[in-house]
């Protein structure tokens, strides 16, 4: 009896312990699963419009970036916003392995929201480099820029040319480009004013803006804007309908047409807008505009062609902006102003070009012989000439895609080909659309058919329970 008790309790013991080993194993396994997760792990967006996927523009701008970043997001939590802002920033550690993010709500942590002397909620400070970018709109698009800038750590120098009645860029007034300033100013962008009959262009322009002066720049001021450009400068020119500066011969010599016109579309009319207000539907084929799909609008705007007859080496011109094929070039000023414009036999029909962007090749310039030495192109210079400067300006910059076209235009001058224009994700919306005898069906099989059928079948029951 002894040695069968001693039998039982060994082989209980043996269960036993094999149960508490295969618990153990189990805990162990968990836990290494666990911690490989958190260093190793998969995400996987079954979303339509991947909103937990970032833009391939996105994935291409931080393959640039080697060095440690830091997030630090301030937010007010629990709230929506702050499991967005979350969500993104996990987005991106999971894809650039050295960004780590930091969540910090205001109210708990004020010694450190005073620190980095932060004034608004949703406001995510990145460190690194040896220095910080704040970003005050944490969408996937603001945080790429920041983190371009990041890693490149320089300010591009802007000079505006002033003394010709231009557009300026620190007035308030609707017809100013001060929101297009202050927009640059976030993203390391420093402006200063510049006289050319004063001085000639600093060495360190990154670009030199003229927005829709008045009054005709001088034959020296024309020459200096040549030598820069020449020397591989950046220009970006706004030219308002029937002012062309004095700059129509200096243009033709790049290969760009002004003529004395205004644009008339129909399409925007259609659009609820004006026929002085040109609509853009379609852009060229250039890395400003690539994959570029917003409309654009423009207002008392001139056309600003290409010469195809230049035959001038070392220049590649390339159309921006096009109108619809409804528009036309009016070139009978005194019907504009008494407002009977039509579509005349002398007058261009649309499309037409309202943006132009030339290329300077020194290598291919030099295959031309002969030419006065000013005349020469020695650097990769660009030229950028819009026949419009109010959809530039504060009460139109904001339209449509106005705001992302001039940042593409003003990144690709300076050199910035890192910083991009994402457009946000929006969910889509799926409609369910019924025949009317689906529709029926859909209402009498579930709110009739159904329930009627649970009655009998709850009736039925009854009665053979009673009948017991």
């Amino acid at each position: 009896m002894d040695k069968t008790n001693r039998t039982t309790t060994l082989l209980r013991l043996k269960a036993s312990s094999n149960m508490t080993v295969a618990i153990l194993l189990v805990l162990v396994l968990a836990v290494a699963v666990s911690l490989l997760s958190n260093r190793h792990y998969f995400r996987w967006d079954v979303t339509a419009s991947g909103e937990h996927t970032l833009s391939d523009k996105t994935l291409q701008a931080l393959k640039t970036i080697q060095e440690p970043v830091k997030a630090i997001a301030f937010v007010k939590e629990p709230s929506e916003e702050a499991a967005n802002v979350k969500k993104l920033l996990a987005s991106y550690e999971y894809t650039l392995k050295s960004l780590s993010f930091e969540m910090v709500d205001p109210d708990r942590n004020p010694a450190l929201t005073r620190q980095y002397s932060i004034q608004e909620l949703n406001t995510v400070i990145l460190e690194g480099f040896g220095q910080t970018q704040t970003v005050k709109t944490p969408d996937e698009e603001s945080l790429t820029n920041a983190l371009v800038r990041l890693s490149k750590g320089r300010t591009e120098k802007v000079y505006w040319v002033m003394g010709h009645g231009e557009r300026p860029f620190k007035s308030t007034a609707q017809e100013s480009l001060a929101s297009l300033h202050q927009s640059l100013s976030k993203q390391n962008y420093e402006f200063e004013e510049l006289t050319l009959a004063q001085k000639d262009i600093p060495p360190d322009a990154a670009l030199v803006v003229i927005a829709a002066p008045e009054k005709n720049l001088f034959p020296e001021e024309v020459a200096s804007l040549k030598r820069y450009l020449n020397k591989g400068g950046s220009l970006l020119l706004f030219l308002e309908p029937y002012q062309d500066a004095g700059l129509k011969d200096f243009l033709r010599e790049y290969g760009v047409v002004v003529s004395s016109d205004m644009v008339v579309d129909k399409m925007s009319r259609v659009m609820g807008g004006d026929f002085l207000l040109p609509m853009i539907v379609s852009y060229g084929n250039h890395e400003i505009t690539r994959n570029f799909r917003l409309l654009s609008f423009f207002s008392l705007a001139r056309s600003v062609e290409l010469d195809k007859d230049v035959k001038k080496k070392g220049l590649t011109m390339t159309n921006l902006a096009l109108t619809s094929q409804e528009s036309w070039s009016e070139m009978d000023r005194e019907a504009l102003n008494k407002g009977g414009a039509r579509l005349d036999p002398e007058d261009r029909q649309g499309p037409l070009s309202l943006a132009v962007i030339v290329e300077l090749d020194p290598k291919e310039a030099k295959a031309e012989e002969g030419g006065k030495e000013e005349d020469k192109i020695t650097g990769e210079g660009k030229l950028a000439v819009f026949g419009d400067a109010d959809f530039a300006s504060n009460k139109f910059v904001s339209l449509a895609g106005n705001s992302e076209l001039l940042m593409n235009t003003m990144n690709f001058l300076v050199g910035r080909k890192d910083l991009i224009t994402i457009p946000q994700k929006e969910r889509p919306t799926d409609h369910l659309m019924l025949t009317r005898n689906q529709g029926l069906m859909l209402f009498w099989i579930p709110v009739v058919v159904i329930p009627l059928l649970v009655i009998l079948l709850g009736v039925g029951v009854w009665r053979k329970r009673r009948s017991r």
